[in-house]
Order: structure tokens, then sequence, then C-alpha cells
């Protein structure tokens, strides 16, 4: 059942990829990030059939991880096209990095309170991300407005 769930997660790719083509990636970016922290919601709760709920986190967790990931990808190949090699290797190292340290938190997390806390450090995480990214934005916004009137 959750190889299914991964195989579901995979069709993030491709769709991010065309919308990142047609010019929303800040908008799909700020999207995959609520979807991350919406995709532990229904662990919060005490429902029946919980390994069903369990694999719908799975999914929307990684749909969402997907998404930003090809769309962050996509950021990358745009910068220096004579340096795209590193800056791609230098990403994806980060991107491995994150998922070590996010494992070894989740790790010490879950032995402190278990899988309660867990998902709530994994809503707070791409919570805290949507948050800097959405300032990030409206400074670039509010700069780039600056450099037109001046």
């Amino acid at each position: 059942m959750f190889a299914l769930v991964g195989a579901i997660g995979a069709v993030a790719a491709p769709i991010a990829g065309r919308m990142a083509d047609a010019g929303h990636t800040e908008k799909m970016s700020k999207f995959a990030m609520v979807l991350a922290v919406i995709s532990f919601v229904p662990v919060f709760f005490n429902l029946p059939h919980g390994v069903i709920f369990l694999a719908l986190t799975g999914v929307l967790l990684d749909f969402a991880v997907q998404m930003n990931m090809v769309l962050g990808q996509r950021a990358v190949y745009t910068l220096d096209p004579h340096s795209r090699g590193r800056l791609n290797a230098l990403y994806m190292t980060s991107i491995f990095i994150g998922g070590a340290l996010g494992s070894i938190l989740a790790s010490v997390v879950y032995a402190h309170g278990g899988w309660i806390y867990v998902a709530a450090i994994g809503s707070a995480l791409p919570l805290l991300a949507l948050i800097l990214f959405m300032r990030i934005s409206a400074l670039s916004s509010s700069n780039s407005q600056k450099q037109v009137h001046v």
C-alpha cells in the first residue's frame, strides 16, 4: 500500500514543472508549503482507519516535497548556466543534509513525545519556511517597486 503512496507523490514533478514553465513558481512554492503544513492534520485526530490517514499524510507530504524540489531545482537552473552542475550539486546536497537533520530531529522528538510531537514539528517547519518565504517575497516585491519609481 505504501509503495502506491510513493508512486502517487511522483505525479507532483510534472505538474510542478508545467506550472513553473507557465511562470507560477512563487505561487506553487507557497502552495507546496501550505500542503506540507496541512498534510499532518489527519494525524492530530484519533480517527478510525489510522493507516489510511497515515497513507493520506504520506501522499500529501510527498506531493508537497516533490513539488517544492522541482520548483527549487528549476530556480537553480535559471541561474548562471556555466555553474549549473555545481549549483545543482550544492542544491541536492543541501536537500540531503536537510533530510538527514530532519530524520535525526524526528527520532529525538518521537522518543520524547511520540508521533503527535513528530507531526507537530512536521507541520511547524514548513509553516516556518512559508512565513520566511512570504516575508522574503514581500521584501523583494517592495524593493523592485522602489527601483521602478527611482
